[in-house]
């Protein structure tokens, strides 16, 4: 028997969000990134960067769905609808280019995961023109230090393709993360 979405979700979002221990190093070893492919049809993707401002501004600079194309170069653009947990919203996003070399952009509906100041994401059904499965995808905030953590974790589950998905997600997250970065620092 299948779990419901609603307890993946809440799952995936408790083991992501459990916060760094009061022993955990905040140096430069904290900006990685990982993939790990835990069965012939669930990969997981794991990036992070050390981010010099604090949690509420590289919170507010996450969330502020209306200037983020000004800084996000690829992947996530900006997001609308209902931003709250179990929200309806709609992500644009940037995949690469078309064949004619402009940017791929695609709008997905997603049902949010939030907890305000700290963690976003979704865990929504993949179409099954690309295999199928779930998409656990988390954006997660936290102190580190007088610095900031940030994590972009990915869990693709019950989907063929879950190998490739996580292999072509991880530049993508890392210059996320790197913007991110760069966007935050200039700002503080």
């Amino acid at each position: 028997m299948k779990p419901s979405r609603l307890l993946v979700a809440y799952a995936l979002a408790a083991a992501i969000s459990t916060p760094l221990s009061a022993d955990t190093p905040c140096d430069a070893t904290m900006m990685q990134g990982s993939i790990a492919q835990v069965t012939e049809t669930h990969a997981t993707v794991h990036t992070s960067v050390l981010v010099d401002a604090t949690p509420a501004e590289v919170w507010a600079i996450l969330t502020d769905f209306d200037d983020m194309a000004m800084w996000s170069s690829g992947t996530l653009q900006g997001m609308t609808g209902d931003i709250k947990n179990g929200g309806s919203v709609t992500i644009t996003f940037i995949f690469g280019t078309t064949e004619d070399g402009e940017p791929n952009i695609m709008t997905i509906p997603h049902t949010l995961i939030y907890d305000e100041g700290s963690v976003i994401g979704w865990s929504d059904p993949f179409p099954e023109d690309v295999g199928g499965g779930h998409d656990n995808h988390l954006y997660r905030v936290e102190a580190c230090g007088d610095r900031t953590l940030f994590v972009q974790s990915d869990e693709i589950v019950g989907n063929p393709y879950a190998a490739n998905f996580v292999a072509r997600l991880l530049p993508m997250y890392q210059m996320f993360n790197a913007e991110l970065k760069a966007e935050a620092e200039r700002q503080s």
